[in-house]
């Protein structure tokens, strides 16, 4: 982004040094996400969540690393695998996996079979917009990691350059992986 960033010196919209500088944990970060859900009137997290749940890599054994949400089929058994580092960008890969698992949570009652997304794209859709209304100017302000919110079309350009390199560009990868 560095490279190509259309006004450099707006403020930075990744707040890792920020959350760094204040201390956050792996666990506020997950408390985090689930504060944003619950304020939108979406399920709290159960305390299985909380106790089954592996947020970040074991020192005793190889994992794999790459963050998923999991659903047991069992009504009440959901959990994330994720290797967390404190940084925006495992920040919002936590809202979009509790995208998913709030998701499952709504449909929990339903017939097993009825339990899945129309489509896996829809899933990682709304995944993705959760994810992209997490890394808003205003939310990361709300949520203190933003000291300021510049309301300008430069900084807008400079968010939208964001969100389209992270974006627009994983769009020929995923197109060749369906």
């Amino acid at each position: 982004y560095e490279l190509v960033e259309p006004y450099p010196g707006k403020t930075s919209l990744d707040v890792t040094p920020k959350m760094q500088a204040d201390g956050w944990t792996v666990d506020r970060m997950f408390r985090t996400s689930d504060d944003f859900f619950k304020d939108m009137g979406q399920v709290e997290m159960p305390q299985n969540f909380w106790d089954n749940s592996m947020f970040v890599k074991p020192a005793d054994r190889e994992v794999v690393c790459h963050a998923s949400a999991w659903d047991f089929y069992n009504a009440h058994d959901v959990r994330v695998k994720m290797c967390t580092n404190i940084n925006m960008d495992d920040l919002v890969t936590i809202h979009h996996e509790m995208g998913h698992i709030e998701y499952y949570l709504q449909y929990k009652h339903q017939p097993v079979p009825f339990r899945r997304g129309g489509n896996p794209g829809f899933h990682e859709a709304v995944g993705d917009l959760l994810a992209l209304s997490v890394s808003t100017p205003a939310h990361l302000q709300a949520i203190g990691l933003l000291d300021q919110v510049e309301d300008d079309q430069e900084s807008d350009i400079n968010f939208l350059m964001s969100m389209a390199l992270d974006k627009i560009a994983f769009l020929p990868f995923g197109y060749l992986t369906d």
